[in-house]
């Protein structure tokens, strides 16, 4: 599976913006591989439940994840992309 990281995310993730995480059986394992890897994203992305913090989306292929979703199935061939809200006036 592979993440794709962008805008604001890239830093924290020294500026790759596609990782791999082949061993990632559901959205939530390669998450938990992504904040494993690169432990100061683990509270910008997910609360301390575990869950994806509201600023955040998902799209998995061609689909929107919904929060309730990160059990959702992956394989070695899918995309996971994670996009920030940007705030301003």
């Amino acid at each position: 599976m592979m993440i794709v990281c962008a805008g604001s995310l890239l830093r924290y993730v020294g500026y790759r913006r596609r990782l791999h995480y082949p061993g990632a059986g559901t959205v939530r394992e390669a998450l938990t591989a992504l904040t494993e890897q690169h432990p100061v994203l683990t509270p910008l992305l997910l609360t301390p439940e575990g869950e994806l913090r509201p600023s955040h989306r998902l799209i998995l292929g061609d689909s929107l994840l919904g929060p309730a979703e990160l059990d959702t199935p992956v394989g070695p061939e899918d995309r996971l992309e994670i996009l920030t809200s940007i705030s301003g006036g």
